[in-house]
């Protein structure tokens, strides 16, 4: 996780925002840029670019972004182009993204649709054409 290296260009544009480990934030967050959760945030987020949640980070609360980083852990749903799920992170709740990559030790609770929910397998299509 490279997020806030020192050599970081901020000159991009880019918008970092950071709930540190002493923080506790209650509602719901609208980001554009990207999110670091190391203290506890209780609502959801929402429109964010990447939220990575650090290893003693805690979110309570629905997340949708692009990217998103679990190392601590996610009470609610999560939506994302891109999960990952750390080794010691846990996930209470569904997910729906395009990829996904669990490290060995990553928890999760709930159900999961990975990939492109718009296509169809189709022997799937098949069946459901069948059984009208």
């Amino acid at each position: 996780m490279g997020f806030l290296k020192k050599d970081s260009d901020f000159s991009s544009g880019e918008h970092f925002s950071v709930v540190s480990a002493e923080c506790y934030f209650q509602g719901t967050l609208s980001v554009q840029g990207s999110l670091r959760v190391d203290g506890t945030l209780e609502g959801s987020v929402d429109n964010a670019r990447h939220v990575i949640v650090g290893t003693e980070g805690k979110i309570v609360g629905d997340v949708t972004a692009e990217i998103v980083v679990c190392g601590g852990v996610i009470e609610g749903n999560v939506c994302a182009e891109m999960l990952e799920v750390l080794a010691e992170a846990s996930i209470k709740g569904d997910i729906r993204a395009k990829k996904m990559i669990v490290e060995e030790g990553g928890r999760i609770a709930g159900q999961c649709v990975i990939g492109d929910a718009e296509k169809e397998p189709a022997k799937e299509k098949k069946e459901k054409n069948e059984n009208k």
